[in-house]
């Protein structure tokens, strides 16, 4: 039975939504009068999409967005845990090697054209293509052919309801990794990014710079289960501003909230303040195409000057860990390695740090200069700040501070042409460690230091092909043991999610993926 819908309500002309059911090919009954009652989910969102294309986005202000237009195989519920999809049910060979999906015959495109095993055929297709250049192809590179081969990848339409897919190796989270958007089925017919989804929501309205509305898709194949009529993205990079309007009512949900509020939230609004382990590690990323930071020892010693304690406890301060490694900690059999060093007190780090410069060449007759991009918002605004202090301070380094929109500064990174230290951060498609490991494989897409090893592509290599969990994770083990000695990145510290959710929301699940579809929630507004 389809829930009751109250919330927050909107008057919409006849007109304009008689529009957008034509386009859907989907009409709803009509409502009569001059308006109708609309139950929307707003929803901060921090920067804008840089893409809708699935096989080109990448952020998760993205993700989230074609989470709720697009779906896979498979999909994530409100606590992030897999169910079916567009594919009703799979069954996988005893080897592990072969997995067979049946597609679910309600299964619809929001202009009601059904979804077919060849509209997988052809994602995989095209995001095995070198032209395409998705920065998520390496994420199924367990799929036979994915990374090259005259046959292309090993997805076959066994007919329009069945899709076989092949793998190199096991990989027992492959339904994970389905529920990715650059998994979801795409069509010939239909330009990337544009207003026909195959997910529970359609695009009704883009507006660069300030919202995205998703209206309710009424083809979707479980249309009768979602609630809301509609859901509206606000592109709020600002986290003061976004907290000043939720505290006005005009968000029911925040993306973030600013690290120097969390004391008076705590105090305050604690019912509504959510805090919760993330699987995701934020970072500075060097620049290694580039002096002086193709050097591992200029690198290495501006990583050992940092106090990451101070920024996750007090720069931060809403329950961060400070991190000296890139994977973070939980992943169930993996046990990382351990950077004697760099949880040494500062004095000892800094007379190594030290060291190395002069090592490199660096002393107070000919000292560095470095510049910091970051995109905009408090808290990266506070982390710049502190890691300069560390290194002028420490090092006698000069920083210069350079605040970009997220979009440039991706840009900027991709092209690795202005940067010299960049601020990233990477959340985890999937729970394993490879999938932090794997962003700085040589061939990979979002790959923003330029740093690459053979020994650490060997590595990543034998693990995806070992034979048994223990020693996949000691293989993976040994390649993060390498990335810390050669420093192409400086972790700084393990992300909490941090949000703030009106009394009023049902459906918003903490979970470490920190994935929230709106195709679960419900408005109970009083």
């Amino acid at each position: 039975m389809k829930p009751a819908r109250s919330g927050r309500r909107r008057g919409i002309p006849v007109l304009l939504l008689a529009l957008a059911l034509v386009a859907a090919c989907a009409p709803e009954p009509e409502t009569g009068g001059d308006a109708v009652d609309v139950v929307e989910f707003v929803r901060g969102n921090s920067a804008d999409p840089e893409s809708l294309d699935p096989l080109q986005a990448r952020s998760e202000p993205a993700l989230n967005v074609l989470r709720d237009l697009h779906e896979g195989l498979t999909a994530l519920d409100a606590a992030g845990r897999v169910i079916p999809g567009a594919a009703r049910s799979w069954q996988v060979s005893a080897d592990g090697l072969e997995w067979v999906f049946e597609l679910d015959p309600a299964a619809r495109w929001s202009d009601g054209r059904p979804v077919r095993a060849g509209d997988f055929v052809l994602a995989f297709r095209q995001m095995a293509t070198a032209a395409v250049a998705s920065p998520h192809r390496e994420l199924f590179s367990a799929i036979a052919g994915m990374s090259g081969g005259a046959d292309g990848p090993a997805v076959r339409a066994e007919d329009e309801h069945t899709l076989r897919i092949v793998l190199e190796r096991p990989t027992p989270w492959l339904d994970e990794l389905l529920a990715h958007p650059a998994a979801s089925p795409r069509r010939d017919d239909l330009a990337p990014g544009g207003k026909v989804s195959s997910g529970a929501f359609r695009l009704g309205e883009r507006v660069p710079g300030s919202h995205l509305v998703l209206l309710r898709n009424p083809a979707y194949r479980d249309a009768d289960n979602v609630s809301l009529d509609q859901v509206r993205y606000l592109s709020l990079p600002d986290q003061a501003s976004e907290l000043s309007r939720y505290r006005a009512d005009e968000l029911d949900m925040t993306y973030t909230v600013p690290v120097s509020r969390v004391p008076w939230l705590q105090e305050h609004v604690p019912e509504e303040l959510r805090i919760s382990p993330y699987l995701a590690v934020y970072f500075y990323g060097f620049n290694t195409r580039r002096p002086p930071l193709d050097d591992a020892r200029v690198r290495r010693a501006l990583s050992l000057a940092v106090d990451r304690e101070l920024i996750a406890g007090r720069v931060v301060g809403a329950g961060e860990l400070p991190a000296c490694n890139l994977v973070p900690p939980g992943l169930p059999g993996y046990a990382p390695p351990r950077d004697a060093l760099c949880e040494q007190r500062r004095s000892v780090r800094l007379e190594r740090a030290r060291a190395l410069l002069a090592e490199a060449g660096y002393d107070a007759e000919t000292p560095l200069r470095l510049e910091i991009r970051y995109n905009s918002g408090e808290l990266h605004d506070r982390v710049a700040v502190a890691v300069g202090a560390f290194w002028r301070e420490g090092l006698g380094i000069e920083t210069d501070l350079v605040r970009e929109e997220f979009r440039v500064l991706l840009g900027n990174v991709r092209a690795g042409d202005v940067t010299q230290v960049y601020r990233g951060s990477w959340i985890a498609d999937f729970a394993q460690p490879d999938s932090f490991l794997g962003i700085l494989a040589a061939d990979s897409q979002v790959n923003g230091t330029g740093w690459s090893d053979p020994e650490y592509d060997r590595l990543l290599r034998e693990a995806a092909a070992a034979g048994d969990a223990a020693t996949r994770m000691r293989l993976l083990a040994a390649a993060e043991a390498r990335l810390i000695e050669a420093a192409p990145l400086m972790p700084l510290y393990f992300y909490v999610s941090k949000k703030l959710v009106k009394p009023w929301v049902q459906g918003i699940e903490d979970n470490p993926l920190n994935v929230h579809p709106s195709r679960f929630v419900t408005l109970q507004r009083p």
